[in-house]
């Protein structure tokens, strides 16, 4: 928009300036036919001029001193017309009556006339002038007006145009520099995008103060950007504090349960066996404590190691060949669910992946488990594994009824449970998928799932070597 503004301006400025030096030029060049108007007039009134002969009277006039080239006349004194002109070698010509008659043509009752007269000087500037029986009109060329006009104008441009490239690249230059504090606030909040905020210990980027000369709109603008980012730094750092005590008093608990959880298991199941004439009330008491009591551990260790899983305390990284694990899985699960018809895809070639093979299989083993649990007898279930550059995919297919659109945004969740109307054999903790989850991201990896009516499917993408986003650590 300035630099608009500024050729606006400056192409305005030119143009008055070169409309104003013309009508100044054309003025002079009037003088000057006035002065040549008076001397062809008194040539052409002198008693020595022979009536009739105003060629001669014409010659006299342009033999003096101070006529330009190019210089015209014509007289008229009733007895005809003469016109003559002054060529490049200041000789004089005289016109023939047919082009005199021409250029009079479109001559009215103004006093000041341009047109071509054809002599190959291009346009004339003419006046009149009228004394008694005799009309002298003479005329000279514009070209050294239009000339100088176009040598301005030339000269002008050059200069506006110059004048335009400084000033815009001084404008680039402050522009930029002004703009620099600003830019280095656009760095900070785009690191702050492209970081994980969900999670973790976040870390956000403030920007630089810009200097002493910076406006004060910017100052502002990059001190409230930095207050904002302490502001939100510190409710970032009181919310890690509270996952952390959060997630150390679920290990803590779970990990202090495991005992208490397997003692009563083992009193129960001691007292159910040495106890034969126990009454029947209190022999289906002892086993549903016994039953519950396996229930709460499953649920104790899957929190457990949710909770490793956010430390990055439980993945070891060692070669893992998936091809092998997921047939071993899917093996194991044919006789869990025989009810269901399980298709394997394999590659012919292993795929090796860096990772923990004990909670990759872990991974594989629940997806399968919740395709079992949650599909009716004869759903078709097919496991494949697929070699991509740098990557391995395993994914898990149904022909289930499909998880409802609402659940899935939520499905990773922990405490998760599907819909009723996916069809199970037994209760649900809803922690499988949350493990699987936890499992594949510590790996770097990425876990997916889709869903309609007869194709629903999970998709697990872990890196090759493991290390993408990787939070691996030691095994516990």
């Amino acid at each position: 928009m300035l630099a608009f503004t500024v050729i606006l301006l400056s192409s305005t400025i030119a143009v008055i300036a070169l409309t104003t030096l013309r009508a100044s030029l054309v003025q002079q060049l009037d003088g000057e036919l006035r002065m040549l108007a008076s001397r062809v007039m008194f040539a052409a009134s002198a008693p020595s001029a022979i009536p009739g002969a105003g060629v001669d009277a014409l010659e006299l006039a342009f033999e003096g001193p101070g006529v330009v080239s190019g210089a015209m006349a014509i007289v008229g004194d009733g007895t005809g017309l003469t016109g003559v002109y002054v060529d490049e070698s200041y000789t004089v010509q005289r016109m023939d009556e047919e082009r005199v008659l021409h250029l009079l043509d479109g001559w009215g009752d103004d006093s000041r006339h341009e047109a071509d007269p054809g002599v190959g000087a291009g346009v004339y500037r003419f006046a009149g002038e009228q004394r008694g029986m005799t009309t002298v009109i003479v005329g000279l060329p514009l070209a050294g007006v239009e000339q100088t006009v176009s040598t301005v104008a030339l000269t002008i441009g050059i200069v506006a145009l110059g004048g335009c490239l400084v000033l815009g690249a001084l404008a680039a230059w402050y522009i930029r520099r002004e703009m620099r504090p600003l830019e280095r606030v656009a760095a900070a909040a785009e690191h702050i995008a492209g970081s994980p905020l969900d999670r973790g210990d976040v870390e956000l980027r403030r920007a630089a103060a810009p200097g002493a000369s910076a406006a004060a709109e910017i100052g502002r603008l990059v001190s409230g950007f930095n207050s904002m980012i302490d502001q939100v730094a510190r409710a970032f750092r009181v919310r890690e504090a509270s996952e952390a005590k959060v997630r150390r008093f679920v290990a803590d608990a779970s990990h202090e349960l495991r005992t208490p959880l397997a003692s009563i298991r083992g009193y129960s199941e001691l007292t159910r066996r040495m106890a034969e004439d126990l009454p029947d009330d209190a022999a289906y008491a002892l086993g549903r404590i016994e039953s519950e009591s396996v229930r709460m551990t499953s649920l104790v260790e899957d929190l457990l190691l949710l909770a490793r899983l956010d430390e990055g305390q439980e993945l070891e990284r060692l070669s893992v060949d998936l091809t092998r694990l997921i047939g071993d899985a899917v093996n194991d699960v044919r006789i869990v669910g025989p009810e269901h018809e399980w298709l394997l895809e394999l590659p012919a070639q292993p795929v090796i992946v860096v990772g923990d093979a004990r909670r990759l299989h872990q991974a594989v083993v629940n997806l399968l488990t919740n395709a079992r649990v949650h599909t009716p007898p004869g759903t078709r279930v097919t496991v494949l594994l697929e070699d991509r550059p740098e990557r391995a995919v395993i994914e898990v297919r149904d022909t289930g009824p499909g998880i409802p659109p609402d659940r899935l945004p939520e499905l990773f969740e922990r405490f998760t449970r599907g819909d009723d109307s996916r069809a199970r054999a037994t209760g649900s903790t809803g922690l499988g998928l949350a493990i699987v989850q936890g499992i594949v991201e510590g790996h770097g990896g990425e876990v997916h799932a889709t869903s309609r009516a007869g194709d629903t499917r999970f998709s697990l993408e872990l890196p090759r070597d493991g290390s993408a986003g990787a939070r691996g650590g030691h095994s516990i």
